[in-house]
């Protein structure tokens, strides 16, 4: 238990040095970058997608917090993980990871796709500890592989992730043709 405080204060200590030097937008927030490319996939995600904004926007509203980062040892066939942390009071702690070896895009809806599974865990609150996560799962999920490693999925965070997809395609879509009638205009 020592060590796994130490862990969480040391997450908690190291996120604030990256949050200040990453900007203003994440320093207090309960969702927490590890590095500055993960600010810019939030920030992003955030300005394109109605859904990630409303995901954030519960998230920021909970006792939740939620560490972003990147994994370079994730394997190819997972685009991301949610993982428990800790229980600290009122407060609880998981950490969503993205494998970085997807497009721009991608990594946005995959870090949405985890942040709808983080709101499935708040809304739950149940869920104190990795054994009550995986039980969560297994009540509102399915599998989706098994043996040593068994992981589950919820339809409604595969939903989202697809939403998202959708939006930041419109997005760009959009921007594209301003700035097509823009060069037209001129």
């Amino acid at each position: 238990m020592r060590h796994l405080l130490a862990l969480v204060l040391g997450c908690l200590i190291s996120t604030s040095a990256l949050a200040a030097n990453a900007g203003e937008t994440w320093r207090e927030a309960r969702i927490r970058p590890q590095d500055p490319r993960m600010t810019e996939l939030l920030r992003d995600g955030f300005a394109r997608s109605a859904t990630f904004r409303a995901l954030v926007n519960r998230i920021e509203a909970s006792n939740l917090f939620v560490y972003v980062s990147f994994s370079p040892l994730m394997k190819a066939n997972l685009a991301g993980k949610l993982t428990w942390m800790t229980r600290a009071g009122k407060f609880r702690y998981v950490r969503a990871t993205i494998n970085a070896e997807q497009n721009f895009d991608q990594m946005i809806a995959t870090l949405a796709h985890e942040l709808h599974h983080a709101v499935e865990v708040l809304e739950d609150d149940s869920v104190s500890d990795q054994r009550s996560l995986q039980e969560l799962y297994k009540r509102i999920g399915r599998p989706s592989h098994t043996g040593a490693n068994a992981a589950w999925e919820t339809v409604a965070a595969q939903e989202t992730g697809f939403r998202v997809r959708r939006e930041l395609l419109s997005a760009a879509a959009a921007m594209k043709a301003a700035r097509v009638t823009e060069f037209a205009q001129s």
